[in-house]
């Protein structure tokens, strides 16, 4: 009698326990609670969470990337449409029946258009400033409050993005692309001419800094200051601004230097002339300012073309992002249904288990309660 009472308790823990496992899988659709009830299934379990943990932080990252180019797409846009428009002023302006109130008013047009191309080179998104390089804390470029003169003040380096698990992609690209014409262009062992306002570019991203008292030019990298210099040659006779030259050296092979012209001086240099004044406000001649004007047109035009490679490359680097963002997508996806097939309980088969399991504890009980009913009389008859 003691042994068959004995024998029904171990039955209903048994019982219990499988109650319990159903009861947490019922609950919250999960196959295993911790990794002793199956080490296989828990091992695959943080395997696969892992991923989905990565790809999510990969495609949040893309989202937000995704929404930066955008809105960079849409701001060169504007720009080009911008630069289309100072094209034709400059057009008319160079008409000879146009006199010097005419080309004032243009002069004025142009500062204002001047102005939006400012703002639009100056986007930002996510807090970001999109045209600075890897420094999208610093806005690219900066108006100096007196002169009016406006420098870049962002890097030639471009942000590298997560695409995928140890793969990363370029992302936009730097105001050095986009409003900077290249003026010289030197590979290994070639002679490179530049003024002393235009800035020399490598194809790393890396800037060289004229230092005009030893003469030299020195590497700059995102870490500022290097120990790595180009001595430099002033051209005679000297000119305003000073000119110079250097050789490319062998020293470091492949590497191509460009001489780069900030887009915003050559639309100066047209608002001067419309307003027959050199640089420094001085009046010249309406000959003068005409050659001006013309040589204007040349450099705006090529710094259109320079804004519309600009355009291309974003867009290259655009696509490679919203492909990105779909493979990304697609992973995830994967791995959550993967997940859901391992970790996740079969709902159905519970439901049957847990079935048998009512009909299991109901036999159990009555045998139970049989047992008790009976008395040692009862036994002995």
């Amino acid at each position: 009698m003691i042994n068959s009472l004995s024998e029904s308790m171990y039955r209903l823990d048994i019982l219990n326990e499988k109650y319990e496992r159903i009861n947490y899988q019922q609950s919250t659709k999960k196959k295993i609670d911790d990794g002793s009830d199956d080490s296989l299934v828990f091992t695959k379990e943080i395997y696969i969470e892992d991923k989905v943990s990565v790809y999510e932080g990969i495609k949040k990252q893309i989202e937000i990337i995704d929404a930066q180019n955008n809105s960079a797409d849409s701001s060169v846009a504007d720009i080009k449409d911008l630069m289309s428009t100072i094209k034709s002023e400059i057009l008319r302006a160079l008409d000879g029946t146009m006199d010097a109130e005419s080309k004032k008013s243009i002069a004025i047009n142009l500062e204002g258009m001047k102005k939006s191309i400012l703002l639009f080179s100056n986007e930002q998104a996510n807090g970001e400033y999109l045209f600075s390089g890897t420094n999208g804390g610093q806005a690219p470029f900066v108006e100096d409050p007196v002169t009016g003169k406006i420098t870049y003040e962002g890097n030639g380096y471009l942000k590298k993005v997560a695409v995928e698990e140890g793969s990363y992609r370029e992302r936009g690209v730097s105001g050095f692309d986009l409003m900077m014409n290249t003026v010289d262009e030197a590979a290994v062992g070639e002679k490179l001419n530049f003024s002393e306002n235009q800035r020399i570019i490598d194809e790393s991203g890396n800037e060289w800094v004229l230092n005009p008292a030893v003469p030299e030019i020195v590497k700059h990298t995102e870490m500022g200051a290097t120990t790595e210099t180009m001595p430099v040659t002033e051209i005679l006779p000297s000119t305003t601004p000073k000119t110079y030259e250097t050789t490319n050296p062998v020293a470091i092979p492949g590497q191509v230097l460009e001489a780069k012209e900030n887009i915003f001086d050559i639309l100066d240099t047209g608002i001067n002339a419309l307003r027959q004044v050199d640089s420094t406000g001085t009046p010249v001649t309406e000959a003068e300012a005409m050659d001006k004007l013309r040589e204007t047109l040349e450099n705006v035009n090529a710094a259109y073309d320079t804004i519309n490679a600009a355009h291309t490359n974003l867009g290259v680097r655009n696509r490679i992002f919203e492909v990105s963002l779909e493979k990304v997508s697609s992973k995830l996806t994967h791995y959550n249904v993967l997940y859901e097939e391992t970790a996740g309980a079969n709902l159905a088969k519970v439901a049957m288990e847990a079935k048998a399991l009512e009909l299991t504890y109901t036999s159990l009980y009555t045998t139970i309660n049989k047992a008790n009913e009976m008395s040692l009389v009862n036994f002995v008859r």
